[in-house]
């Protein structure tokens, strides 16, 4: 299964065209919205994921792939485990993992490498530019801090696009 964002760009003329490039949009929308918070306030509200999640849901009922949505939310769920075992390391904050589960439900195992070459550029690229003030980020004992729902956010878009 394609990912829901690029099942439904193909379905614009569909039966539910309009109302699946508006949830497209939403998810888009809020995912800027999470990461300019995340940018400004180093914080990604619960209620933004949860509306994530909330879209793929609907996303999912009206396409009618519960089969493949089932793998995807195995997956997230994997991807959530793990995130915890960093949080719990201190190298990452807890909406951030809440953040690429929600990311890793929608995008699925599919374009999972698709979506971890683009994180990988995009947090190298932010974490320069933090280091030369470009960028908001926290510095802690000469070490420089930064959001990772941006990344994350950006990295999510990038996938849609490209898949």
């Amino acid at each position: 299964m394609r990912s829901p964002f690029s099942a439904y760009s193909a379905a614009w003329f569909g039966r539910n065209g309009p109302l699946v490039t508006l949830i497209d949009g939403l998810a888009c929308a809020t995912l800027v919205f999470v990461a300019v918070e995340d940018a400004r306030r180093f914080r990604i509200r619960n209620s933004a994921i949860l509306v994530l999640v909330g879209l793929f849901g609907l996303a999912a009922g009206l396409s009618g792939t519960g089969h493949d949505a089932f793998w995807h939310g195995v997956f997230a769920t994997l991807v959530l485990v793990l995130m915890f075992g960093a949080f719990s390391l201190g190298l990452v904050g807890a909406g951030d993992a809440k953040l690429m589960a929600a990311a890793c439900l929608w995008i699925g195992p599919e374009n999972a490498l698709l979506f971890a070459i683009a994180l990988l550029c995009l947090t190298g690229l932010y974490g320069i530019g933090a280091t030369f003030g470009f960028f908001p980020a926290r510095r802690d004992d000469q070490r420089v801090k930064i959001p990772f729902g941006p990344s994350i956010a950006l990295a999510w878009i990038m996938t849609i696009v490209l898949s």
